[in-house]
């Protein structure tokens, strides 16, 4: 039945037509409305009895697919959905193929709104793209349910669906009698879901051959396919250029374009670091979708868009209640996905607040999350977050094998340079031993060729590891060399010390000058004297943070136990100077806080560390002895002067001596009675 060309002439009487005419005829009329008002659609869905049948099945039909199409206002459309579950017993009766098609296509929008993952979608899909060669159906109807089933087929990310869809449709499309406006519909989802599907040949190839007409809100359409595409490819002015050329189309009468046009503005503002203006864009764009009644469980990404600019803002709290708002309206994996944001959000907001053992548990229900939906693309636009996010983990110990596998796969850059857990390519320990770890495991470090390679590494480590002259090199490590002999012996320590690192990149020379790759090289010292550069005082809660991490990398002094050179001493008496002033402070900040237990502690393994350290020797007496605890205190003025005198061959200072000896009871003078006698 072709209802495109039945005239009120030739229509029979109303006694004779099929029961599935009106509400046939109620969608076509709406679909060929210029402003798509859907009244009569949503007055024949609730005419019926109480339990629905064909008519209201085929208004609620039509009233999916419509809003599907026009993607304007969705007013009644959660209505329809419960109206087309509850009457799919009725569709047996539908005898017409105008009205199973519709039918289909109102099945097929209500099952993929209920979840993506229904087995049935599929098929339902598959059969609008077949009844697309039937002539005998409206070609209206024909082509808005091809939008429906087109749309499904770019939610799945399916190319070779995309493509059959094209195919099937060409020669519907080319009938001139296809509404105009549906034509570009149909033709703006193509262009979306061959961009989706990475075939920008085709994506462009559609958009050549578009005919739109008159229709600028098609236009406004295409010019937000651009803005989407752009923006989410991370290209910020061609991102702006289509949003500047949509917005004289803007209409306050269609909420949801004006919706999509502020979330892409968000987003571009993202891009931008424009973090005020991308918030407000967001909010904006929520209100939008709500006007407009759009189906919340379609809504995560316009949802979640304020929390991730929380995010960018360092609010992950306040990011936090998006994400979950998100999960607890979709179903499925992309709940999932939603839920796994809420959890990383609350990860960091808490350990933000130092409440580590509730920033571990939500950091094992994300990542264990994200590893069973085998997903490592988490804030793939902040890497920054995701980095930190990774690090957290690897420092709770939670599923490190796939959070290293998530820093490789987006070659993430460690967010802290203390954490020797992250994946780095060449891990260099210098504090206490020498030792270098490549891809993992330790190198070998034997022979004379390994000497002066290993030579250079230590004095550009020593001289801070970035921009490091050349010059300055070969005057430390060839001072009997002339210019060009002093060269050429650089130049082979330099591809020998890369040669042994496996990599040309991990120290690089430019403009004359070293300097070691901070995303693939991790120095122990160099991380430790970054962080305790962030512990000077007064210290904060932060600089209390980065001073116990120092603490924990000092696991000796530099280089201790290799040949003294000048240099190497310098760099160790400046690391052990931090270390100790470190401890100094970290002891007393307990102390000031009332933890006698924490600021003995730190004294006591700061010692461990450096046993001839006499001022913190002196330190951990004084606590000792406010404390009453004589013995103890005397006990580590023994341990200070043994070492002393093991390691220097020196006697205790005489202020630690003057310490010692008020803690000793002095002597009783003698008795004078008997000289007086």
């Amino acid at each position: 039945m072709n209802l495109a060309s039945s005239t009120p002439e030739s229509r029979p009487a109303r006694s004779r037509r099929s029961p599935d005419a009106e509400p046939l005829a109620a969608v076509l009329r709406a679909l060929r409305d210029a402003d798509l008002d859907r009244t009569e659609l949503r007055q024949l869905m609730v005419a019926g009895p109480a339990t629905p049948g064909p008519a209201a099945l085929l208004a609620a039909s039509g009233l999916l697919v419509t809003c599907g199409a026009d993607d304007n206002r969705y007013d009644g459309f959660i209505d329809a959905i419960g109206i087309v579950e509850a009457a799919r017993p009725a569709r047996a009766a539908l005898g017409d193929a105008s009205a199973r098609l519709l039918a289909d296509a109102g099945d097929l929008v209500a099952r993929w709104f209920a979840s993506l993952e229904d087995p049935a979608l599929p098929a339902l899909a598959d059969g609008i793209v077949v009844a697309l060669a039937d002539d005998g159906i409206d070609r209206d109807l024909r082509t808005v349910a091809a939008i429906a089933a087109l749309s499904f087929f770019n939610a799945q990310v399916n190319p070779e669906k995309v493509w059959w869809a094209d195919l099937a449709m060409r020669p519907l499309l080319a009938d001139p009698a296809v509404a105009a406006r549906l034509r570009g519909e149909w033709q703006n989802q193509l262009v979306y879901s061959y961009y989706t599907c990475s075939d920008v040949a085709r994506a462009d190839a559609v958009r050549r051959d578009r005919v739109v007409g008159e229709h600028a809100v098609l236009a406004l359409k295409l010019a937000l396919i651009d803005a989407r595409v752009a923006i989410g490819e991370g290209r910020a002015d061609a991102g702006r250029e289509a949003l500047q050329r949509s917005e004289p189309w803007l209409d306050g009468r269609r909420p949801t374009q004006a919706g999509e046009w502020h979330f892409l503005s968000s987003r571009l503002c993202m891009l931008d670091k424009r973090l005020a203006e991308a918030l407000a864009h967001a909010r904006l764009s929520l209100r939008m979708f709500a006007e407009a009644s759009y189906p919340e469980p379609w809504m995560g990404s316009v949802v979640m868009q304020e929390g991730q600019v929380q995010m960018l803002r360092g609010a992950p709290l306040e990011a936090a209640p998006f994400f979950d708002r998100a999960a607890r309206a979709s179903t499925g994996a992309q709940s999932d996905y939603c839920r796994c944001l809420a959890d990383f959000a609350i990860a960091l907001g808490r350990a933000d607040a130092g409440e580590d053992a509730a920033a571990r548990a939500a950091l094992a229900n994300g990542f264990g999350l994200a590893r069973r939906l085998g997903w490592s693309g988490f804030f793939r636009a902040s890497p920054a977050i995701a980095a930190r996010l990774c690090a957290l983990a690897l420092d709770a110990d939670v599923e490190a094998a796939f959070v290293r596998s998530v820093v490789a796969d987006r070659q993430l850059e460690a967010s802290r340079p203390e954490l020797a857990s992250w994946p780095w390519a060449v891990r260099i320990r210098t504090l206490g031993r020498f030792n270098i770890e490549v891809d993992h495991a330790p190198l070998a470090l034997r022979g004379k060729a390994a000497r002066k390679p290993l030579e250079l590494l230590q004095f550009v480590i020593a001289s801070g590891g970035v921009d490091v002259a050349a010059n300055n090199v070969t005057f430390a490590l060839w001072p009997d060399l002339d210019g060009d002999n002093a060269r050429s012996a650089f130049n082979v320590a330099l591809h020998r010390l890369r040669k042994l690192l496996r990599s040309d990149a991990a120290i690089v020379l430019e403009l004359g000058r070293l300097s070691l790759d901070s995303r693939s090289v991790w120095v122990d010292c160099l991380a430790f004297e970054t962080l305790a550069n962030q512990a000077e005082p007064p210290l904060t809660a932060a600089g209390i943070r980065s001073a116990h991490r120092a603490l924990k990398l000092y696991a000796g002094h530099f280089l201790h136990a290799d040949d003294d050179h000048p240099w190497q001493a310098v760099t160790r008496t400046r690391l052990a100077s931090k270390f100790k002033r470190l401890a100094r402070a970290l002891a007393s900040e307990s102390l000031a806080a009332g933890d006698v237990a924490a600021a003995r502690s730190v004294l006591e393994r700061a010692l461990e560390v450096d046993p001839v350290a006499e001022d913190l020797a002196r330190e951990l007496i004084r606590l000792f002895a406010s404390q009453g605890e004589t013995g103890a205190a005397l006990a580590v003025f023994e341990r200070s002067r043994a070492a002393l005198a093991n390691v220097l061959g020196a006697q205790p200072a005489a202020v630690t001596l003057e310490l010692v000896a008020t803690l000793r009871p002095r002597p009783s003078a003698p008795s004078k009675q008997g000289g007086d006698r």
